[in-house]
């Protein structure tokens, strides 16, 4: 447009009649372009069928793409896309349609990471050949997605179980438990209304709620550590998507044993779920590990000293992180001194890519009788959680290459 406005002016000003005729041409080419970028996408009509809307990680979303023709025109060169904030490949393809044409192709998305995402409209863009104009024609409608954290059967492992003495050693879980609350807190969110405590709220003036005893058979927190800077990755691979996996997995198992769960994740917000049982927490702990960001700035021993109070005398506590730093190990052991079982699983930042390594927690931790387990990239979650690790194993790993190491999956 530019060059037309050039050529109109010096056309005026010199008055040649070639400058007219071409300026006339590029006039002609230029609305010719734009009504072939226009026609192109006139009566163009696009669809998604049998899209999912609810996965695992790890899973494939599978849908089908169809674009129709509606005009009496040809259609050229057209690119479908289908957009998403999904982490992965964009899917969609060119397409060229007769009159009254259609072609439809399938769509498989990997589903890399938990979350919420959305995945649509489609998005049609069309070109002249000159490549002068550039028109893109967005239709449908956004299809929410929910990628939940994988969960995986772990027959090789144990829970730890508090270990009690005389009358108060309990084998056998009862089958319900005891209508006596031990105590009351503040209502959260997750929390069903059957759980709220009348009087208590009547009397504070805020919903409150009642803590169960649990007949003293000892309950299971799992801490997930979602601190920003303790993470690392690898491509597609992150350490907080193998974190939540573990979290995730050793809370169903727990509950399969009939145990009482709760959760606590400090990420984009502290993450407290209060203890439950049955497929209705599971069904709480992996909403709430779905949601869960990993942008957190409280270090995990803050963490632990501001819900020590939670964890009563009878509780397992499973720690699931990828931190470094040992400070945390010492409030972990003065926790053990109170009674609590506690086991660690540690995701090594080092296998995907850190500089840190967990030789010194693992070393630590064993030295104070606390069980850790050793996740890496590659590793099959149940085989890494079937033996605790041992420092000199570990150390003689790290000492290995990378070209020597043969992740678990290729075993």
């Amino acid at each position: 447009m530019v060059l037309l406005a050039i050529i109109i002016f010096l056309a005026f000003a010199s008055g040649e009649a070639v400058l007219y005729r071409l300026s006339y041409f590029l006039a002609l080419v230029l609305v010719g372009s734009y009504a072939w970028t226009r026609l192109n996408l006139w009566r163009l009509d696009m669809w998604v069928e049998e899209q999912s809307s609810v996965a695992q990680v790890g899973d494939t979303l599978e849908g089908s793409i169809y674009v129709r023709n509606g005009s009496f025109l040809p259609v050229s060169w057209v690119e479908i896309v289908q957009v998403s904030d999904m982490p992965g490949d964009v899917c969609g393809g060119a397409t060229q349609l007769p009159p009254r044409g259609w072609e439809a192709w399938g769509t498989e998305r990997f589903c890399y990471a938990r979350g919420v995402y959305t995945i649509g409209p489609l998005v049609a863009r069309s070109s002249d050949p000159l490549g002068l104009f550039r028109i893109e024609k967005n239709q449908g409608d956004p299809i929410k997605v929910i990628i939940y954290p994988p969960v995986l059967e772990l027959p090789y492992s144990r829970l730890p179980v508090a270990g009690l003495s005389g009358e108060e050693r309990v084998l056998h879980r009862p089958q319900a438990r005891t209508a006596q609350a031990s105590t009351v807190r503040e209502y959260s969110h997750n929390d069903s209304l059957s759980r709220i405590h009348w009087p208590s709220t009547a009397k504070w003036g805020r919903l409150m709620c009642k803590e169960f005893d649990s007949g003293g058979y000892g309950d299971v927190w799992v801490v997930l550590d979602l601190e920003r800077e303790i993470q690392g990755s690898t491509g597609m691979e992150k350490t907080d998507e193998y974190a939540v996996g573990a979290a995730a997995s050793l809370a169903h198992l727990a509950l399969t044993e009939e145990r009482s769960v709760g959760l606590i994740a400090y990420g984009d917000q502290e993450y407290v779920l209060a203890l439950g049982t049955g497929s209705k927490q599971m069904s709480r702990v992996l909403e709430t590990l779905t949601v869960s960001r990993t942008e957190g700035d409280i270090p995990l021993s803050n963490v632990l000293c501001q819900n020590a109070v939670r964890f009563g005398r009878l509780a397992s506590l499973l720690v699931v992180t990828s931190s470094t730093d040992v400070e945390w190990v010492a409030i972990l052991q003065n926790l053990s001194y109170r009674g609590l079982r506690i086991m660690v699983v540690l995701v090594d930042p080092a296998s995907f890519g850190g500089d840190e390594s967990c030789y010194q927690v693992v070393t630590r931790l064993v030295s104070t009788g606390i069980p850790v387990y050793v996740v890496r990239r590659g590793d099959l979650l149940p085989l890494a959680l079937s033996r605790p690790a041992n420092p000199h194993d570990l150390h003689i790993f790290e000492q290995c290459s990378p070209g020597e190491l043969i992740p678990a999956s290729e075993a």
